[in-house]
């Protein structure tokens, strides 16, 4: 993936691969020591959406970078490579629910 500016980036929709609405891009989180991209902080679109997907203290979803395939238009991210609520991993296992 080529490199863009974070500016560029904000208020981005976030959707699937399959077409699928989750929300806007409302921050990001940075690792501090390396400069690495860890999540994109979402404002979900529906409610629907906070069921099954890791959230902060304010219900906005945490997407892991990793989980993103492209950033044109819309930022398309990979859904099964979000963990859900049930799959609390890394970073994601200390999310305070």
């Amino acid at each position: 993936m080529g490199k863009v500016a974070a500016t560029r980036l904000r208020d981005k929709m976030i959707v699937t691969e399959q077409g699928h609405e989750i929300g806007t891009l409302f921050d990001v989180v940075i690792n501090e020591d390396t400069g690495e991209l860890i999540a994109l902080v979402v404002e979900p679109t529906t409610e629907v959406i906070l069921d099954n997907m890791i959230t902060d203290k304010e219900n906005l979803v945490l997407v892991p970078f990793s989980a993103v395939r492209a950033v044109k238009d819309f930022i398309i991210v990979d859904v099964r490579r979000i963990p859900k609520k049930s799959e609390r991993v890394g970073m994601f296992a200390k999310v305070p629910e």
